[in-house]
């Protein structure tokens, strides 16, 4: 990992970071869950490999877990703050301010030979990315040599310095509706700089023409550059989203924020006639919370 994206971090910022953490979790309102299972597995990451051959067991992490958000962060770091008809996306000029700096840019390799992609990350805790689960398998092959790129403008490290994979986590029974999200844990405390997205689930809200805004790096602009945009929710079911927000490839794997821009409330992870969002359902949600660190 590198060095570059590690401040030192004054007393007071210490502070606030402390505070922010002792707050996260901590709304009266639970998640109960909906019935609508998911199958978390985990591998920790050797040599840039996913140790296949000791998975890390999923069991609970679906559980209630007694509330039914997480709060966000601004971080310590100071701030200096597929196209459906008409491309309606803007670049994101300087990626220092939240909540963009709290997105980062994926990279990882799959396939024999070894091929390079993107996809987008955001982070939920100072160590934990939430991303599309086809970013790290396609259900037969697994993606090897993970990093994480904070806030990446167009340069190859970004201002924050690029992490690497430690732990990841995806649905076993991926490909099934509902089931592509993963998790990403990292070396080091990425967040503390930058900060992260606070989760809410979607339980019973009709989200139908609500704004989905997603923030990521597309493929068809400049490499590692940031871009947003804000469109309707035009369908949504008891695991999905429909909007008509413009993405590309490589925004995979974006958090969709939809009345909060600090809070997350599904993931982004394709195209079509609409663009598609895996919803955190509340069994979602607290898998989620419970993998944070």
């Amino acid at each position: 990992m590198s060095n570059s994206g590690r401040f030192a971090h004054r007393v007071w910022a210490a502070t606030l970071l402390a505070l922010s953490l002792i707050t996260v979790g901590t709304t009266a309102h639970a998640a109960p869950p909906q019935n609508l299972p998911i199958d978390p597995v985990g591998y920790r990451i050797v040599d840039d490999t996913m140790d296949i051959s000791n998975p890390l067991p999923g069991d609970g992490l679906s559980d209630d877990v007694g509330y039914s958000r997480t709060d966000s962060s601004n971080g310590s770091a100071r701030s200096p703050r597929s196209i459906i008809g008409p491309d309606d996306r803007t670049s994101v000029t300087d990626t220092r301010f939240a909540p963009y700096r709290r997105t980062g840019e994926i990279t990882f390799s799959f396939g024999t030979p070894a091929q390079t992609a993107t996809c987008t990350g955001w982070l939920i805790s100072p160590s934990t990315v939430v991303t599309a689960g086809h970013c790290l398998t396609d259900g037969t092959d697994l993606s090897s040599h993970i990093t994480f790129t904070p806030a990446r403008n167009g340069t190859q490290t970004g201002p924050y310095g690029t992490y690497r994979a430690s732990t990841v986590w995806f649905d076993s029974k991926y490909g099934a509706p509902g089931r592509d999200w993963g998790v990403i844990e990292l070396d080091g405390p990425a967040g503390n700089d930058v900060g992260w997205y606070g989760l809410e689930p979607v339980t019973a809200a009709d989200l139908v023409g609500q704004p989905a805004r997603i923030i990521g790096y597309p493929t068809d602009q400049a490499p590692g550059t940031m871009w947003q945009d804000n469109a309707p929710i035009v369908r949504q079911t008891d695991r999905t989203l429909r909007y008509t927000t413009d993405t590309y490839s490589g925004q995979s794997g974006a958090s969709v924020t939809i009345t909060d821009e600090d809070t997350a409330n599904a993931i982004h992870n394709g195209g079509g006639l609409a663009n598609s969002g895996t919803i955190l359902t509340a069994e979602l949600f607290n898998t989620l919370a419970r993998l944070r660190s």
